[in-house]
């Protein structure tokens, strides 16, 4: 269901409709505005719709940089699974072997 917000951004009202339920849309709002105010720190003063597309891309190099790092998470942990399954076959391999020669040395013992 969406819920209708109102946010600011860069002195700026927006009302928007948002099904967003883990996120609170004015924080996502106050983190835009923020960058916008530390981009527009400068001696030049961009236009607001230049600060914007920066504002944009500063925070999608951010997403880009955290998909990668969690992909480089995944890719890492499941090389580790493969690695701990493959010792834990070797471990039961050699049990296996070790419970054969102990069956056996009991077998011609007797």
């Amino acid at each position: 269901m969406s819920e209708k917000n109102q946010i600011t951004v860069y002195g700026k009202i927006y009302k928007i409709k948002t099904d967003l339920t883990s996120v609170n849309p004015q924080d996502l709002a106050d983190y835009v505005n923020d960058k916008m105010h530390e981009l527009s720190g400068g001696n030049s003063k961009p236009s607001t719709v230049d600060l914007a597309i920066l504002t944009a891309l500063n925070i999608a190099g951010e997403l880009f940089e955290i998909k990668t790092a969690a992909k480089q998470d995944r890719t890492h942990k499941k090389s580790d699974q493969k690695e701990a399954d493959q010792k834990a076959r070797h471990l039961v391999q050699m049990v296996e072997k070790e419970l054969g020669r102990m069956q056996a040395s009991r077998g011609t013992g007797r």
